[in-house]
């Protein structure tokens, strides 16, 4: 059994005050035969702790229906965990946000009748006060007061970026979420990020703390400084450059959090790992690396090392700043601060270098210390332990694909149909007189529905015009009479606003507006429009501030031929036929894969399959698919994940002035895709349901290594 308190210094475990040195890894974006490995990297770099989210919307896809097994093996994740040394940070939420499908909610919440998210809704609460007492009742060994590796809860989060949305209401929320968690969790603290009650112990989230201690003691002086999302780097979405950090600056952003009195901070993330399935947010790369120390495969990386050696410094020397309230505070000039804490006769000094673009040089006795910018030096008892700008060339870590000589055998395809020509047993749509937003029909439960309807066009509207769609979302494929004449084309915006003037008329929404130049001849045509989903939201921002229970997929406003609307009937169908049969698993033995097909790669709706066996390799293995270019992947019957070879041309992703560099290139967002060791088989079927065109034969197996200095 653990007592967990806290006083206004730090976190204290069994009465001893603690550095919490925390790093976040989410068991659903690993394996767990990467588990161990994982846990004893965090061990071996200094951290005490690990953080993960709880992912409601993986547990539940159906309502009470629960699944925690395998990847979603949280009981496992958290007992190894402890068995590594780790205590845990369990981020319950419901909401967590995290770049996931629908910010962890699942999708059914969404249809409960009067539900809104987030907000004081009864129906909403029910079901988040039910999952809450579930979960917290399956996971009671695991609290600290049980003797368990969960020191921290933590409620809601950053409900601070949605709170003026939601006034009064959203505050009663927040507090009844408050209390309905300190309940649920057996005594251990409560904490909530940007936006907590009372009860609660409220968190830092950033790309820097230093500069909000000072507004945070004011707030709350009996509390410590806890930095629960210190960003590693940023995620990636398809269509917009790769983001990176530097080592460097990683380590003088936690130096000089913890110079100036902060007791403990998470890494955001620490290993992100990769997007199974289709677990992703809304244009979620299949990668979630978000370049951070242990990289997408579980590996270590010079960033890792780096932080290592911080880790050491300051776990060996807590003692010296733990058992003091405040430190002795020097200010040079406007950019140079020095703190210096002292504790029975032992000394650590910080000295910080907060200037981002000058070097400064500082006079200790005979000798002077160079700090170029954003940097700290660390001297104990007089002793130089660290400069963070100074990465040791030994620690350098370089890696790189290379593609492996391995014949990928067998490639044949398979021709995805149009819906009326499906078989008369699953030929069945849903008829209606206007469009129906899929998920409505779908539960996202595939990525994919048909919109059919009869056109007829008068000789005066014929030739080339604009078909255009009021509202729809996210990918379109729009095909004439069983061709295709147009689809979306990336970067899409990750944040597509609801009007905000009325947001009951969600067809005014330009955002959600596509059209399309085409050519049509006069006569009777067939519209066939095929909508695939990009993922779901992860929060309200994304509609411009409505509701998440407004979130939206496949068409849902009128559809105009030349400005004139289309008349229904319009024919819905769910998913694809590929899909409804399994022929990525076992079913796929019954259809005939034409080895012909490959003559003709470049066409839209194919399925592809292909056999490889498996390498004997220790290192991680990827595809390179970048002859290809969207849709999805299974490998041996497993949905790996979304892809898309969408270029990094797009701008934005951070906010000027974060220390995150934008990679834009000509290459795609991401190119290699995991496949992750614990799903490989001796002979192993990988399975591509190509969108768009595309070249399975370009598929590459590839090796991830390391390479020379």
């Amino acid at each position: 059994m653990s007592a967990v308190s806290y006083d206004s210094r730090a976190l204290k475990l069994d009465g001893r005050r603690v550095l919490v040195l925390s790093g976040a890894i989410h068991y659903p974006r690993s394996t767990p035969d990467m588990w161990p490995s994982l846990m004893r990297a965090s061990r071996e770099a200094g951290l005490n702790a690990i953080e993960t989210y709880v992912f409601w919307n993986l547990h539940e896809r159906e309502r009470k229906v629960y699944d925690f097994s395998h990847r979603l093996d949280l009981p496992r994740f958290l007992g190894l965990a402890a068995e590594h040394g780790l205590n845990v940070i369990l981020r319950i939420g419901p909401y967590v946000c995290a770049e996931t499908s629908y910010g962890g909610f699942p999708l059914w919440l969404r249809d409960i009748p009067g539900v809104e998210m987030r907000t004081y809704n009864r129906p909403f609460m029910e079901e988040v006060e039910r999952w809450v007492g579930f979960l917290c009742g399956l996971l009671k060994p695991f609290f600290a007061p049980f003797g368990g590796p969960v020191i921290l809860v933590q409620a809601e989060n950053e409900y601070a970026n949605v709170a003026a949305a939601y006034g009064e209401d959203g505050q009663r929320y927040l507090q009844w979420c408050g209390r309905m968690m300190q309940e649920a969790t057996f005594g251990v603290p409560v904490i909530m990020c940007m936006g907590a009650t009372q009860g609660t112990l409220e968190t830092i989230n950033g790309f820097y703390a230093h500069p909000k201690i000072e507004e945070y003691r004011r707030r709350h002086p009996d509390k410590p400084v806890l930095w629960t999302e210190f960003y590693s780097g940023w995620y990636d979405t398809w269509g917009y450059p790769h983001h990176i950090r530097g080592a460097e600056d990683m380590a003088y952003a936690l130096a000089r959090f913890v110079a100036a009195g902060g007791a403990g901070a998470n890494y955001y993330m620490w290993h992100g790992g990769t997007n199974f399935g289709r677990e992703g947010m809304y244009l979620q790369t299949a990668s979630y690396d978000f370049d951070a120390p242990l990289d997408e495969y579980g590996k270590p990386t010079a960033k890792y090392y780096h932080l290592l050696k911080l880790h050491r410094i300051l776990n060996e020397s807590a003692h010296i700043f733990l058992n003091v309230d405040v430190p002795e505070i020097r200010q040079s000039d406007d950019e140079v601060v020095e703190f210096e804490w002292s504790h029975n006769s032992q000394s650590l000094v910080f000295i910080c270098n907060d200037s981002a673009a000058d070097e400064a040089v500082v006079r200790r006795g005979c000798s002077s210390l160079r700090l170029p910018p954003h940097s700290v030096v660390i001297l104990r008892d007089g002793e130089l332990l660290m400069n963070t700008a100074h990465l040791s060339a030994a620690r350098r870590v370089s890696r790189a694909m290379r593609p492996l000589n391995r014949t990928l055998t067998g490639l044949g395809g398979w021709v995805e149909p149009m819906p009326d020509l499906w078989p008369p047993a699953l030929r069945k749509p849903t008829i209606v007189t206007e469009p129906v937003e899929q998920l409505l029909l779908t539960r996202d439960m595939t990525d994919y529905a048909w919109y059919c309807a009869d056109l007829h066009v008068e000789s005066r509207r014929a030739g080339v015009g604009m078909l255009r769609f009021e509202a729809a979302a996210d990918v379109l494929y729009v095909y004439i009479d069983g061709k295709l004449v147009g689809f979306t084309l990336p970067p899409l915006h990750e944040n597509r606003k609801l009007d905000g003037s009325d947001r009951e008329n969600e067809n005014n929404a330009p955002d959600f507006h596509q059209e399309f130049n085409i050519k049509l001849a006069a006569g009777a045509h067939k519209l066939q429009i095929l909508c695939a989903s990009a993922g779901l939201i992860k929060g309200d921002w994304m509609l411009g501030g409505a509701n998440m229970a407004r979130e939206r997929k496949g068409i849902w406003g009128r559809v105009f031929w030349r400005d004139i609307p289309l008349q229904g009937p319009w024919r819905l169908s769910v998913g694809l036929l590929g899909e409804r049969l399994g022929i990525f698993g076992a079913a796929g033995e019954l259809v005939q894969w034409r080895a012909d097909l490959a003559r003709r790669p470049s066409m839209p709706l194919r399925w592809w399959r292909i056999f490889f066996k498996k390498p004997y390799t220790c290192e991680p293995l990827a595809l390179d698919m970048s002859t290809m270019g969207r849709g999805l992947l299974w490998l041996n019957g497993r949905l790996l994940c979304r892809y898309w070879l969408a270029q990094a041309i797009g701008k934005g992703g951070t906010a000027p002035g974060d220390p995150v560099v934008s990679q834009r290139s000509s290459e795609p967002t991401q190119r290699y895709y995991h496949l992750p060791a614990g799903w490989l088989e001796e002979l192993n079927l990988l399975v591509v349901f190509e969108e768009f065109g595309g070249n399975p034969a370009g598929i590459r197996l590839c090796v991830w290594e390391e390479t020379p200095r």
